[in-house]
């Protein structure tokens, strides 16, 4: 089984993908790691030195080679899905999975961290920011194969989605 985590930056994807690709006994992928070893910099450098537009070919490349594997749980960045409709992409080749983040627990998240981030360093308001992004890219997400919900802290995501395609489908 290929298994792709989408939502938003700071949604858990890596934290999950980790946890879940454990459970299932298979290969976690965090494809943000083998963007920023391919360009040899973060993704900050990379937006700095090259463009999003940049960053987002290479994230494409690296998905549609890596996509090739039989089995893995892999965590796409933030907004991987919503260029080049890769969402069709990963709904056609895999089993998608949003984790649906409530906007306070986003901002809880990434507010210490948002200077760190490309597309929220710039943000005065960093609430306007989340929710503008996170509008524009919600439709792409929602057309992930499950959805998952996430409101606290104290929800164990990994499992979740682990007992939803145990009743689902044989892993």
């Amino acid at each position: 089984m290929r298994l792709f985590l989408v939502g938003f930056m700071g949604s858990g994807k890596s934290h999950t993908g980790r946890t879940l690709a454990e459970l299932m006994g298979t290969p976690f992928i965090d494809l943000d790691d083998y963007v920023t070893a391919r360009a040899g910099m973060s993704i900050t450098e990379i937006f700095a030195q090259h463009s999003e537009g940049y960053f987002r070919e290479l994230e494409r490349e690296m998905l549609l080679s890596l996509a090739t594997l039989p089995m893995f749980v892999m965590a796409t960045g933030g907004g991987t899905p919503c260029y080049h409709q890769l969402i069709e992409e990963l709904n056609r080749i895999g089993t998608t999975v949003f984790l649906d983040v409530a906007l306070e627990l986003l901002l809880e998240r990434l507010g210490p961290e948002a200077a760190h981030r490309p597309l929220l360093a710039s943000a005065t308001d960093l609430r306007q920011a989340i929710e503008s992004k996170l509008a524009e890219r919600r439709g792409c997400y929602e057309k992930a194969q499950l959805r998952v919900r996430i409101d606290n802290r104290t929800t164990d995501v990994a499992r979740l989605v682990y007992d939803h395609l145990l009743r689902s489908s044989p892993i």
